[in-house]
């Protein structure tokens, strides 16, 4: 029963989407989206580090907590140069 009640207490993300579809664009072009998100948790979020798996996408993130039912933002941004 424990460790659902340390759950309970926990920050948690509630996105609004989670994709994105760019469509098509041309090489060189920069295209940003905003992932809106809610703190559907019980405690402060804290966001402390994002990972992308090219060089070519640059996120951006909501850096003070969020406390329990507020709203943060994650911009993507996709350089589609090279």
């Amino acid at each position: 029963a424990q460790p659902a009640a340390a759950e309970a207490n926990l920050a948690a993300f509630s996105f609004e989407q989670t994709s994105h579809d760019f469509g098509t664009i041309k090489q060189g072009d920069v295209v940003k989206h905003v992932f809106k998100f809610t703190n559907s948790g019980q405690a402060p979020l804290v966001i402390t580090s994002t990972q992308v798996t090219c060089g070519c996408t640059t996120p951006e993130y909501t850096k003070e907590p969020i406390p329990p039912g507020g709203s943060g933002e994650l911009v993507v941004e996709f350089n589609s140069a090279g």
